[in-house]
């Protein structure tokens, strides 16, 4: 049988616009596909960041208040420890924003921050614990803090910015310290036999904190003996310094950029061999 030519026109043209039909519902079909993954991504927003813990430690056997500084803590639910302790129970006291002062940088020093308490058992304490913040939009990356004993651990004492209210320290002990503002210097003082050996670390950087530290060791006539920003190619500064003399020596630490703020916290030790 033979069709007619308009007959084989409107099959061509029925067959060519179901094609047709098709091809636009696939394009449009993937066209929705693509904007609804493309809505997903946008709608996914970054997880919590802890930046730095002030202060840096805790103390076992104390009831320890610290506050977390860094990004997108304020919608925090929790704060758990990575590790399972029963003994340990975390308070959530307080979540909100962080004033961040110029000329600092919101995502060195975090401008968010939640506070918690906690209780350390005296008996058989961790040596550290790692803190994740719980938000809505995940969790954080573990941040971790040591934990010092009771009598390991003595804070500054302000005012102590020149040699005359230098602070005593004694060897072994850390002191737990903040530049407040880029005009504090926190000075130390120690007693030193003369070819004594004498090292001086501060730990910041390492734990987070903003401050890019310089030591500067003092004799008692204030003659600079020695002096580092940063050690073995890090931000935190160290010393090991043979005693010329015995005597009265000064310890100063300071940021090298002349900030400071209350998240420029530091730990400062000082050992004599």
């Amino acid at each position: 049988m033979h069709l007619k030519s308009s007959s084989r026109q409107s099959i061509c043209r029925f067959a060519f616009t179901r094609h047709e039909f098709f091809l636009i519902a696939f394009i449009s079909l993937s066209a929705a596909i693509a904007v609804a993954e493309e809505k997903k991504k946008e709608e996914k927003k970054d997880p919590p960041q802890i930046l730095v813990a002030v202060p840096l430690t805790a103390i076992s056997g104390a009831t320890n208040s610290i506050k977390l500084r860094g990004l997108r803590l304020d919608n925090a639910t929790a704060v758990r420890l990575a590790a399972t302790n029963a003994g340990i129970q975390i308070t959530l006291k307080s979540k909100g924003k962080a004033d961040v002062p110029k000329p600092l940088e919101a995502k060195k020093l975090g401008d968010t921050q939640v506070e918690i308490s906690f209780v350390l058992p005296t008996a058989a304490p961790p040596s550290s614990l790692a803190l994740i913040v719980i938000t809505p939009d995940g969790e954080s990356k573990p941040h971790t803090i040591p934990v010092f004993a009771p009598g390991s651990i003595a804070k500054e004492k302000e005012s102590n910015g020149g040699f005359r209210q230098a602070q005593a320290l004694n060897f072994g002990q850390t002191i737990q310290g903040e530049i407040s503002d880029g005009n504090d210097v926190d000075t130390f003082q120690f007693s030193g036999k003369a070819g004594q050996i004498i090292h001086a670390e501060v730990h910041a950087a390492r734990l987070g904190s903003p401050l890019d530290a310089t030591l500067t060791l003092f004799d008692a006539r204030g003659q600079i003996i020695a002096v580092d920003d940063d050690a073995a190619g890090g931000s935190d500064a160290g010393l090991k310094v043979k005693l010329p003399r015995a005597g009265v020596y000064f310890l100063a630490v300071q940021d090298a950029h002349g900030r400071g703020s209350g998240a420029h916290v530091y730990l400062l030790n000082v050992k004599a061999e």
